[in-house]
């Protein structure tokens, strides 16, 4: 059964800023709750940058693998390896003004079975959250 996350939020950085954050994987560990490493990866694809997520839960790790494209002022992000059955995602952002834009992430994916008991619709929901607030928050600092 797969699952979802939407949410928005008004970021004061200009789109430019925002989409070099998105794709800056290297930064991850230093901001995103749970996010113990992170690394860009080499990419042979054209436009499509690579990056690997390392997270821990319940005792395990888990590496997450995607690919980032970005189109205008759009970020698609596909899981390559980790721990869904599938993950897609999509970051939209829409400018405001000079230092305002509007972000708005939705993320679909399916949970292996036996993580797909233990997580929740809520879980998600306050997990997606707290990772819009941490991107945010990285803005301005």
């Amino acid at each position: 059964m797969s699952k979802s996350f939407e949410g928005s939020k008004v970021f004061e950085a200009p789109p430019e800023k925002i989409l070099s954050l998105i794709n800056d994987f290297e930064a991850y560990s230093e901001f995103l709750p749970g996010c113990l490493e992170s690394s860009r990866l080499p990419s042979h694809e054209g436009d499509f940058i690579r990056g690997r997520l390392a997270f821990s839960l319940l005792n395990k790790m888990y590496l997450f693998e995607s690919r980032n494209q970005i189109l205008e002022n759009q970020v698609s992000i596909t899981q390559s390896k980790g721990p869904f059955t599938n993950f897609n995602a999509l970051w939209t952002l829409e400018v405001i003004d000079k230092n305002l834009t509007k972000v708005e992430f939705q993320a679909k994916f399916t949970l292996p079975f036996a993580l797909n008991i233990i997580t929740t619709q809520s879980l998600v929901n306050k997990v997606g959250h707290k990772f819009i607030v941490a991107f945010s928050d990285q803005l301005l600092k």
